[in-house]
């Protein structure tokens, strides 16, 4: 297994320095089911972030091509269940990496999730901390 960092992906996407692309895809291209890449979730969020914020793709573009990352059977991620629902949520309205946050926080059983991103709290349900919205919610 190899890992892959965020400016490999990025490189192969955009194809903004030919000699790095070819680099990254030759990388990509030798990976296979018995001698995978491997990506993390910080990485995903990483290249949704690159890719939407400073080279302007679109949020829709960008999770079709984590999607697609996602189906390679020559990639594994280190909770791909996580990034799957990470993606249903985004693509029903969800800021991905918050989508990636609260599926990491599933598996510990945590559903309360504390946030000042009224963005989140919409979409995610999390708890938002307002004034009068701060006591009890956590125990104590």
């Amino acid at each position: 297994m190899i890992g892959i960092d965020t400016n490999v992906l990025v490189r192969y996407v955009v194809r903004d320095d030919e000699d790095q692309f070819e680099r990254a895809a030759a990388v990509l291209a030798d990976l296979a089911p018995a001698r995978p890449g491997f990506i993390t979730q910080v990485t995903l969020v990483e290249f949704y972030w690159v890719l939407t914020r400073s080279y302007g793709y679109s949020r829709d573009t960008v999770l079709t091509v984590i999607s697609q990352l996602v189906s390679s059977t020559s990639l594994e991620f280190d909770d791909a269940e996580g990034v799957v629902r990470a993606l249903t949520l985004a693509q029903e309205g969800a800021d991905f990496a918050d989508a990636l946050i609260a599926g990491a926080m599933e598996p510990f059983g945590i559903t309360d999730i504390v946030t000042f991103d009224r963005r989140a709290a919409g979409s995610l349900g999390w708890h938002l901390l307002t004034d009068e919205a701060t006591h009890g919610i956590c125990p104590g």
